[in-house]
């Protein structure tokens, strides 16, 4: 635990003056500004919808984003010296956990950037007074959950075949939660990743008009739980094959 927790502290510290640290802050804080201006305008959509609407947006654009992060990580990683601060390392495993640790807390951290000054503008600049900041938390909690699947993979990705196919995995994903906000995913969305989190936002929202309005959703229980569990089985299976997988890798081939 504690080789962990350096691990993480040293893979912080080089990123803090990178591209990457700022790209986590930029990037939501203008989706939230663009988000703020925008919310006036839909006049004719009703208030959760329209929170809905950018928890959704967040949700498609978030597989992108991991990619193209995910894919410059290890690119320096590579310029680095050819992957061996990675290989040399005692714990192949620590310093797997440790990478996969640091992407995710940061998305976590753009995540909250992202709603957080949408929940601050809608206060003191649109003096908005009734927001739904249970539906904000929810959303915090189901889109990252949704999305460390998608991290593990990405990171995959890009140490075994390079940036670009981490950034197309991130282009493909986008268009495939859009597509799943549709009909077309009703039946199958459970078991794709890049469904889960789009259909999270779904979810509380449902169940969020359903409690206002007194009311009770058949079988709500029973498929959030199912969902839970099918997006934890997945995750955990993928981290522990990634971890196998990187305990016994070498490096990248010239040809891969």
């Amino acid at each position: 635990m504690v080789s962990l927790f350096r691990a993480l502290r040293a893979d912080f510290q080089k990123l803090k003056h990178t591209q990457i640290f700022w790209i986590h802050i930029v990037i939501p804080v203008l989706g939230a500004l663009f988000f703020l201006m925008c919310y006036n305008l839909f006049n004719s959509v009703e208030t959760v919808e329209k929170h809905v609407l950018y928890f959704e947006c967040l949700s498609m654009l978030f597989p992108l984003l991991i990619g193209i992060i995910c894919g410059i990580v290890v690119s320096q990683e590579e310029q680095a010296g050819q992957f061996q601060v990675l290989l040399s390392t005692k714990s192949r495993i620590t310093t797997c956990l440790s990478k996969l640790l640091t992407l995710i807390l940061m998305g976590m951290f753009s995540l909250f950037l992202a709603l957080g000054i949408v929940l601050l503008g809608l206060k003191l600049f649109l003096h908005v007074y009734s927001i739904p900041y249970s539906l904000y938390f929810q959303a915090f909690a189901w889109i990252t959950f949704g999305n460390i699947f998608i991290y593990i993979l990405s990171f995959w990705l890009s140490l075994k075949f390079g940036r670009g196919a981490s950034i197309f995995l991130g282009i493909a994903g986008m268009l495939i939660a859009a597509l799943m906000i549709t009909g077309l995913g009703d039946r199958y969305w459970m078991y794709i990743p890049w469904a889960w989190s789009v259909r999270f936002c779904n979810f509380i929202a449902l169940n969020f008009m359903a409690v206002a309005m007194h009311k009770e959703i058949p079988d709500f229980s029973y498929y959030f739980r199912k969902a839970a569990f099918i997006t934890g089985t997945y995750t955990f299976g993928i981290l522990i094959l990634e971890l196998l997988w990187f305990k016994f890798w070498e490096g990248r081939k010239c040809d891969e």
